[in-house]
C-alpha cells in the first residue's frame, strides 16, 4: 500500500505549487458540479496541472461532488467526459446519478458528501463501481478499522484543515435559512455566525457566540495510526484557501509523511521526488481557527471555538493599559513592525497592524476599538511570512546515469526508479583519458549539473575511462533530461472502456428520505434498481424544512457547557446552570431546536422558523 498526500488546488497554480511541496496527488474543482462553487478552473487548467503531475508520477483528481438536478444531467456527463479527456485521473462525485450515465473508463470516488461514515454505506458504493471512499471527518480510528474490515475499496480521509459541524452531506441549515445549499456547492457558513442560546422561556443562556464554529483538523501525527487502520490517501483540506495556506501545510504534512517512511518504508510512497524546504512549516502561521484531532481517538473532547469563526492567530497578551496609540503589554519579544493583531469585539473579529515595538510597548495603526483587558492574537507574521513566501522548495525525482562509448559516439543514459528513460547521443572520437582520476572527476562534475531540471544525480556508471570534452558532456546532459521530462510528462496509456460494476450490496436503509439527497431522476433510478422506495426528494426540492432536522452534528452544546451527564468536561466553556427543558439556537428571526441524541452522541438541529439571509 503506497500512502497518498492529497492537496487541494484552487487553480492550478496552487495546484502546480502543492505538487512541487511534495504533494503526491492534488484535487481541483471543474468548471462546474464542484462542492466549491467558487473555485472552479477550466479544462486548460486542467491539462497544464496533469502534466505537471505526470512528471513526478502523481495524480489529480477533479470534484464533480454536487447534487445534480434534470437538467443538468447532460451537462455534467459532458464535463466528465471533457475531464478525462483533459488528463484527469479519477473523479470524485456526490450524486449516484453518474452511474446511470455513460461514463468514462478512470476511477470514480466517493466524497465526503456522499456520506462515507459506516461499513455498510461504503462496502455499498464499493459494489456500486466506486475504487475509493472519502471518510466522514468526523471517523475514529475504531471506525476506520470496522470500514476497512468490511470492504477492499481505498480510504482517503482529512488529516488537516477546516471541519464542517454537520455531517458531510447532510447539512441544510445553508439551503434552509440562506437559499445556498451546501450540496450545490454554495453553502454561506451560517454555522460560523455568531448565535443565542435560550431556554424554552426564550431567556438568554449565551449572548452573541459563535456557538456552532468548531476549530480546524490537525490529525498530522496520527498519520502512522490512521495508516495501520486503513487509510491510504491522507488529504489537506482548503481548496478557497491561498497559496500561502497549500505552501506551509502541504509542506508540513510532506514532513510528517517522510518521517513516517523513513520508519516504516514498506508502506511506500505514492509518486517520485525529495522535496527539500528552505523553511520550517508552521501551521499556526496561516489560516486556522484553533487546531484539534477532533473524533480520530474516539473521545468526546471541547471542539467549540466560540470567539470568532475567523482566524485569530496566535495569542501574545492581555492588554495592560492603551495611551493613545500606545498599548502597554506584559511582554513583546518576538513581535515586529507590519505584524497584523486581531482581537475580539463583541461577536466580531477586529484587528490593527503595529507600527512599532518597544519592551513591553506596542504602538498601532488604530486603537481605537481598544481597552484595558483586550486579549490580543498575532495573525499576520509579516517576516515569517515574508520568509514562507521568498524560501525555495525543491522537489527532484533521483536518477542513476550510465555513459557508454558505441563505436563513434558517446551516450548518456539517465534513468528513474519507475523505468523511464532519457538519452542523448554524441558523434565522434572519444579516445582514452590521459589522466582517468581527472576525466572520472569532470564527468561527474558535469553530469552532476542538474539543478535546472527536475531530477538529481543518484547514481553514475562510466563504462570506459575515455575523454570527453566538458562541452560534450554538458550537451549529453540537458539533452537526456530533457528527454526524460518530455517522456515523464507524456500522457500515459488509459483504460479502452470502463468496467461493468459488481453486483450491488444492500443498502444500508430501504425507505429513503430527503437526506439521502435524490434531486435528479437518474439518481432515483440508480436507488430503486439498489432495492430502495425513494419517499421524498432532497432537501433542495422541498418547499419548506420547517419542523425537520436540518444539521446531525457530533458537536454538542451540552457538552460544551458542562451539561453533559454521559461525559464530563473538565474545562467546559462556561459555567451556566442547565435549564429545564428545550434549548433553542436564535439568529435573527431563525430559531433552531437543539435535539440531543445522547444514545449515539449526536445532536440534531430542527427548524422551527427561516428567513433568507442573502
Amino acid at each position: 500500500m503506497a500512502l497518498e498526500l492529497l492537496a487541494p488546488a484552487k487553480n492550478a497554480d496552487q495546484g502546480v505549487l502543492a505538487l512541487r511541496c511534495g504533494a503526491d496527488a492534488v484535487y481541483m474543482g471543474g468548471p462546474q458540479f464542484g462542492a466549491r462553487q467558487a473555485a472552479g478552473n477550466e479544462l486548460k487548467d486542467f491539462e497544464r496541472l496533469t502534466q505537471e503531475a505526470r512528471l513526478w508520477g502523481a495524480k489529480v483528481f477533479a470534484t464533480l461532488n454536487t447534487i445534480l438536478f434534470d437538467g443538468e444531467l447532460e451537462a455534467a456527463r459532458r464535463q466528465a467526459w471533457a475531464l478525462h479527456e483533459a488528463g484527469v485521473d479519477a473523479l470524485i462525485l456526490q450524486d449516484m446519478a453518474f452511474l446511470e450515465m455513460d461514463l468514462p473508463p478512470i476511477p470514480i470516488h466517493a466524497s465526503t458528501q456522499a456520506v462515507c461514515d459506516s461499513p455498510q454505506k461504503v462496502a455499498f458504493l464499493a459494489s456500486a463501481g466506486f475504487s475509493r471512499a472519502i471518510l466522514a471527518r468526523e471517523v475514529s480510528l475504531d471506525d476506520i478499522r470496522a470500514i476497512r474490515a468490511a470492504s477492499d475499496i481505498e480510504l482517503e480521509a482529512f488529516v488537516f484543515g477546516a471541519l464542517c459541524v454537520g455531517e458531510s452531506g447532510r447539512c441544510y441549515l445553508s439551503g434552509a435559512i440562506c437559499d445556498r445549499s451546501g450540496n450545490r456547492g454554495e453553502c454561506a457558513q451560517p454555522c460560523r455566525a455568531p448565535w443565542n442560546l435560550v431556554d424554552a422561556a426564550n431567556h438568554v443562556l449565551v449572548r452573541e457566540k459563535h456557538l456552532l464554529n468548531i476549530r480546524d483538523l490537525d490529525l498530522s501525527d496520527h498519520l502512522e495510526a490512521m495508516a495501520d487502520a486503513g487509510i491510504q490517501s491522507f488529504k489537506i483540506e482548503g481548496r478557497l484557501k491561498d497559496a500561502d495556506y497549500v505552501k506551509n501545510v502541504v509542506s508540513q504534512v510532506r514532513r510528517k509523511l517522510d518521517a513516517l517512511l523513513h520508519r516504516r518504508p514498506e508502506l511506500g510512497r505514492a509518486s517520485l521526488g525529495a522535496v527539500t524546504h528552505a523553511f520550517t512549516p508552521d501551521p499556526t502561521k496561516t489560516f486556522q481557527r484553533g487546531l484539534s484531532t477532533y473524533r480520530i481517538d474516539g473521545e468526546r473532547q471541547r471542539m467549540g471555538n466560540l470567539e470568532s469563526g475567523k482566524h485569530l492567530g496566535e495569542c501574545i497578551g492581555e492588554v495592560l493599559s492603551v495611551q493613545g496609540d500606545r498599548l502597554v503589554l506584559d511582554a513583546t519579544e518576538g513581535l515586529h513592525p507590519g505584524d497584523g493583531l486581531a482581537f475580539v469585539d463583541g461577536a466580531e473579529v477586529a484587528g490593527t497592524v503595529i507600527n512599532a515595538v518597544e519592551p513591553r510597548q506596542l504602538f498601532v495603526q488604530d486603537p481605537s476599538r481598544i481597552k484595558a483587558g483586550t486579549r490580543l492574537h498575532r495573525n499576520l507574521d509579516l517576516q515569517w511570512l515574508k520568509a514562507l513566501r521568498s524560501a525555495k522548495v525543491e522537489r527532484r525525482i533521483p536518477v542513476d546515469a550510465a555513459l557508454t562509448f558505441p563505436e563513434g559516439a558517446v551516450r548518456l543514459r539517465l534513468e528513474d526508479a519507475s523505468g523511464f528513460a532519457g538519452e542523448a547521443l554524441a558523434r565522434g572520437d572519444f579516445g582514452p583519458a590521459r589522466d582517468a582520476e581527472a576525466s572520472s572527476k569532470a564527468i561527474l562534475e558535469s553530469l552532476g549539473r542538474l539543478g535546472n531540471t527536475p531530477f538529481e544525480l543518484a547514481d553514475l556508471r562510466v563504462a570506459e575511462a575515455r575523454f570527453v570534452p566538458v562541452s560534450v558532456l554538458n550537451a549529453l546532459r540537458r539533452d537526456a533530461a530533457a528527454a526524460l521530462e518530455s517522456l515523464r510528462r507524456a500522457p500515459r496509456a488509459r483504460e479502452p472502456r470502463r468496467a461493468p460494476a459488481p453486483k450491488l450490496n444492500p443498502l444500508p436503509a430501504r425507505g429513503l428520505d430527503y437526506s439521502w439527497n435524490i434531486a435528479n431522476r437518474a439518481a432515483r433510478a440508480f436507488y430503486e434498481r439498489a432495492g430502495g422506495e425513494v419517499l421524498e426528494p432532497a432537501a433542495e426540492l422541498q418547499d419548506s424544512l420547517d419542523g425537520r432536522v436540518v444539521m446531525t452534528t457530533r458537536h454538542c452544546v451540552k457538552y460544551e457547557l458542562g451539561w453533559c451527564h454521559v461525559h464530563d468536561n473538565p474545562e467546559p466553556w462556561a459555567r451556566i446552570p442547565e435549564p429545564q427543558g428545550s434549548v433553542f439556537l436564535e439568529n435573527g428571526s431563525t430559531r433552531l431546536e437543539c435535539r440531543f441524541d445522547c444514545a449515539r452522541c449526536r445532536m440534531e438541529l430542527v427548524l422551527h422558523e427561516a428567513r433568507e439571509q442573502g
